[in-house]
């Protein structure tokens, strides 16, 4: 795993207690965290495995994991529990996000009239074999960005915020400033107004 800017302490990273090598992971030690990379990587890959039921994925957020440990070893609190505890709370929540974002792009999907017009917007890639199969997925691509810039702005942007960075309604209304009631409403109002703008562009049908 490799880390910028890594700093070496004086601790003896192999034989040092979970609470000592956070705290040397906090004053930089890339050692201290290959150590308890090395102690807890394993229960935390199984747990975001069994949560997200998927392996690649699951390795991400590992890696994920122990990237945000590097980066705020120094908010640990051995009070509220050991090394493994804090890793696997990290790792619960950000699987929770992915599972979430996953729902927000299949509630979009459900929402607009064709599933490859929901891929498009989300940046899928087009799984077509031939040129015309591709070009058809080029132009759906293109009906969803009009539709989408079709959109007022305040619902533009609670869309995009949305469906293509994943934040959840709370975190939407948390950076706009805005009510919660207000987001949701919003957005699917945003995405009622897309549906309709591409039922339009392909002639009132679905494809």
């Amino acid at each position: 795993m490799p880390l910028p800017g890594t700093r070496r302490t004086a601790i003896d990273s192999a034989s040092a207690r979970d609470g000592e090598l956070i705290k040397a992971v906090a004053e930089g030690d890339a050692d201290a965290l290959a150590v308890l990379y090395d102690r807890h990587g394993t229960a935390v890959f199984s747990l975001c495995l069994r949560m997200l039921r998927d392996a690649e994925e699951a390795e991400e957020l590992l890696e994920d994991v122990f990237w945000q440990l590097w980066r705020r070893a120094d908010q640990f609190d051995p009070t509220r529990g050991g090394a493994l505890a804090y890793l696997l709370t990290l790792a619960r929540s950000r699987a929770i996000d992915r599972l979430r974002a996953r729902q927000r792009r299949t509630r979009l999907r459900s929402e607009l009239p064709d599933p490859l017009l929901g891929e498009s917007l989300l940046g899928a890639q087009s799984l077509a074999s031939s040129p015309l199969q591709e070009a058809l997925a080029l132009e759906r691509r293109d009906r969803v960005r009009l539709a989408l810039a079709a959109l007022p702005p305040p619902q533009r942007e609670a869309v995009e915020l949305s469906f293509l960075e994943g934040l959840s309604h709370p975190e939407i209304s948390t950076r706009l400033g805005e009510p919660l009631g207000t987001i949701k409403t919003r957005i699917r109002s945003g995405l009622l107004r897309m549906r309709d703008v591409l039922r339009e562009a392909t002639g009132g049908t679905n494809g």
